[in-house]
């Protein structure tokens, strides 16, 4: 479901909630097995991760968009 005049927030929400849980659960996982001071490096590690697959996917959303609109408009 795609907005006329904006992003595709529901694909863009998908993804967020989706990195949301998958950082949840490494960084859970992560707590449990590793010890403190490999766990600090890990938590730098799944966020650096989490906030470059965000970005990805917000350029892929606004890229969708993007061509829906060029599409729209006959171009």
């Amino acid at each position: 479901m795609s907005s006329d005049d904006g992003l595709d927030t529901a694909r863009f929400g998908r993804l967020l909630l989706l990195i949301g849980g998958v950082t949840a659960v490494s960084l859970l996982t992560s707590a449990r097995v590793l010890p403190n001071d490999l766990f600090s490096i890990a938590v730098v590690a799944i966020g650096s991760i989490a906030v470059v697959t965000a970005i990805i996917g917000f350029l892929i959303a606004a890229g969708a968009t993007y061509d829906d609109q060029m599409a729209a408009s006959g171009r």
